[in-house]
């Protein structure tokens, strides 16, 4: 998730404190009560302020959503960035992208967030395209780390960087998936989890 991608999205506009203390609340009203649950009473209640304070900052429930959608991923990519990825070393890999799975009380709140959106997007135009837009960003940023893994020899020679992203995603978005209704795991549990998927396409794990 270089700077340049970064530059490029919409999702990387900064939000002020007040706006994300807000997003904060509707993402964890979405992890503990569901995506319906969600309305300008509901976030203001969990704020502990007037439901009119809320719906200045957000007119509308879609605009409470998208914006939880934004802050959601905003959260992620900035637990995923604090790591140094080096693509000679693939359990670098694993551990930046072990901040995406249910391995923490915050992690699991993003991730529970995510599988709502997606789910929700599949009906909702108007959430399709940040969503789409953040799987993007994602998979763009893998494949750079692929293709430089590739270089070093520690990937598969029958699968180009772009496939290698797309399995990466699909592999990350499984087991959030699987282990958010699962019983509770242990982080390591889920650690090794995605780091036997992830050795399916890079060799040294």
């Amino acid at each position: 998730m270089d700077q340049e991608t970064n530059r490029q999205s919409g999702l990387a506009s900064p939000m002020s404190p007040a706006a994300s203390m807000t997003a904060d609340a509707t993402i964890a009203i979405i992890a503990e009560e569901g995506f319906d649950r969600v309305s300008v009473r509901s976030v203001a209640a969990r704020l502990g302020v007037a439901p009119g304070t809320v719906q200045y900052r957000s007119p509308s429930r879609r605009t409470l959503l998208t914006d939880a959608l934004v802050r959601s991923v905003q959260r992620q990519a900035g637990r995923v960035v604090s790591h140094e990825v080096d693509p000679a070393q693939p359990e670098t890999l694993v551990r930046a992208l072990a901040e995406l799975l249910p391995t923490g009380a915050v992690q699991r709140e993003d991730a529970a967030a995510w599988v709502a959106f997606g789910a929700a997007a599949s009906t909702r135009p108007w959430l399709a395209d940040p969503y789409w837009e953040a799987l993007q960003i994602m998979r763009t940023w893998v494949e750079g780390i692929l293709a430089d893994a590739r270089k070093a020899g520690r990937m598969r020679v029958d699968l180009s960087p772009a496939e290698g992203a797309r399995l990466v995603t699909a592999i990350v978005n499984g087991l959030t998936l699987d282990l958010l209704n699962a019983p509770p795991t242990e982080s390591d549990e889920v650690i090794g989890q995605l780091r036997s998927g992830l050795g399916l396409i890079l060799r040294g794990l």
